[in-house]
C-alpha cells in the first residue's frame, strides 16, 4: 500500500507524489507509535530503487490510532492515521490522498 499526492518537500521545488510507510517504532512504555512516510517522485522511481526524498514524521497513541493497544498496530492503521492526523509539522497532508 502507498498514498498518492504531490507534495513539495520543504520549499525546495522537489515534489514527491508517491508516499510509502518506511519506518515504525513502538514505545510500549510511553504508549506511543512513531512512524514515517517517505516520498518519491513516482512509484516507478521507488520501484527502480531510487532513494526517497525527506519524509514526514508522525506520533500517535493506540487510542488515536483507534486500536485497543499498540500490539494491534498494522500498516493500514498507520496509513489511516496519516490521512486524518497532523504530521509533526502540524499539517494534515494526506486527507485527500488517493491509494497508490
Amino acid at each position: 500500500m502507498a498514498l498518492s499526492k504531490p507534495i513539495e518537500i520543504r520549499n525546495t521545488g522537489l515534489v514527491a507524489a508517491y508516499w510509502r510507510l518506511t519506518h515504525c517504532q513502538i514505545d510500549h512504555a510511553a504508549g506511543i507509535a512513531e512512524f514515517r512516510l517517505h516520498g518519491w517522485p513516482s512509484g516507478e522511481a521507488r520501484q527502480a530503487g531510487k532513494a526517497p526524498l525527506p519524509g514526514l514524521a508522525y506520533r500517535a497513541t493506540a487510542e488515536q490510532l483507534g486500536l485497543p493497544d499498540l500490539h494491534a498496530v498494522t500498516s493500514a492503521a498507520l496509513y489511516a492515521a496519516a490521512r486524518s492526523r497532523p504530521a509533526e509539522d502540524g499539517t494534515v497532508w494526506f486527507a485527500d490522498a488517493e491509494d497508490a
